[in-house]
C-alpha cells in the first residue's frame, strides 16, 4: 500500500514540475515578444541609422501666352562734319630768274650832284637742292641825273654793274598759295660808269671824289679838264633784304661803290617778278 502512495505521490509531483515549466515558459516567450516591438535605448550605444526617404514628384504644365506688340519709332538725325585738310607744301625752287625795276637814291655827300634817279634789274639764282641756301648773279643799270643847282650841266652818273651775292632765304608759310618768303643777301661786283659827275665831300679838308677815266670833265665840273685822272678798275659790296609773294618780290639794298678817294653809296629800292 505503501509503495503504491509512493508512486502516486511521485507521479503527481513530476506532473506539477511539468505544469510550472510550461508555464514559466510561456511567460518567458510573452515577455519576448513585447522586447521586439519597443526597442530600448542606451547612452552608450549609437543611434540606429535613418533610411533616406525619397519621394517622386511629377509635375505637368502647360503655359499659352500670346503677345503682341507694335513699335513705331521716328528718328531724325542731323550730322555736322567739318573737314580740315592739310594743304601741300609749295616748293621753293632750285633755280630763279627775275627782272626788276625801281629807283636808285644817291646817299651822303654824292647827292649834292646827283639826284634820285632808276635802276633796271635782272638776276639769275641758283639754290642746290631748292634748300634755303643760294647764289645770286645780279646785272644792274643804274641811271641818276645832275643837279642844277651845283652844276646846270653836269651829267651825274651813270654806270653798269654786275655783282654776285650769297641768299639766305626763309619760307614763312609754305602751305599758302603765295608762299611767302623773306631772304637776305649780300656780296659784291663790279661797276662801270658811262658818266660820273665828280663832287667834294664836305669833311675838312675836303677830298676830290671821282669815278674813273669816264669821270666828267666840262663845264661846271669841279675837276680840271686837263686833270690826269686814274682809271682803276671800280668795284662794290652790298647788302640787303627782300621779300617774296608767290612771283613777286621787293627787295632793296646798300651799295657802296669804291671811287677814287672815297666810297660813293646808292640804295636801290626795287620791285619785280621772277620766273
Amino acid at each position: 500500500m505503501k509503495t503504491r502512495n509512493s508512486a502516486l505521490f511521485a507521479l503527481g509531483l513530476a506532473a506539477a514540475i511539468t505544469l510550472g515549466g510550461a508555464v514559466t515558459a510561456a511567460a518567458q516567450d510573452t515577455t519576448r515578444a513585447r522586447s521586439q516591438r519597443r526597442i530600448p535605448v542606451r547612452k552608450d550605444q549609437p543611434a540606429a541609422a535613418v533610411a533616406p526617404r525619397v519621394d517622386t514628384v511629377t509635375v505637368t504644365r502647360t503655359d499659352t501666352v500670346v503677345r503682341t506688340r507694335t513699335d513705331t519709332v521716328t528718328v531724325t538725325r542731323v550730322d555736322t562734319v567739318t573737314r580740315i585738310e592739310e594743304l601741300p607744301l609749295q616748293p621753293l625752287g632750285a633755280f630763279q630768274f627775275g627782272v626788276g625795276v625801281g629807283a636808285a637814291l644817291p646817299t651822303g655827300d654824292w647827292r649834292n650832284v646827283s639826284k634820285d634817279g632808276y635802276d633796271l634789274h635782272a638776276h639769275l639764282g641758283w639754290f642746290p637742292g631748292a634748300s634755303v641756301f643760294g647764289l645770286r648773279l645780279d646785272g644792274d643799270y643804274v641811271a641818276m641825273g645832275g643837279r642844277e643847282t651845283d652844276c646846270s650841266g653836269c651829267p651825274g652818273a651813270k654806270a653798269f654793274e654786275v655783282g654776285l651775292d650769297a641768299v639766305l632765304r626763309f619760307a614763312l608759310d609754305r602751305k599758302s598759295p603765295v608762299n611767302p618768303q623773306f631772304y637776305v643777301l649780300g656780296g659784291g661786283g663790279f661797276d662801270w660808269f658811262s658818266d660820273f659827275t665828280a663832287y667834294r665831300t664836305t669833311e675838312r679838308p675836303p677830298k676830290l671824289v671821282t669815278g674813273g677815266n669816264n669821270t666828267y670833265k666840262g663845264a661846271g665840273s669841279v675837276v680840271a679838264s686837263n686833270a690826269n685822272i686814274p682809271d682803276d678798275q671800280l668795284w662794290h659790296w652790298d647788302v640787303g633784304a627782300g621779300i617774296q609773294l608767290g612771283k613777286f618780290f621787293i627787295e632793296s639794298k646798300y651799295v657802296a661803290i669804291n671811287t677814287d678817294n672815297k666810297s660813293s653809296a646808292y640804295v636801290p629800292v626795287r620791285i619785280g617778278i621772277n620766273f
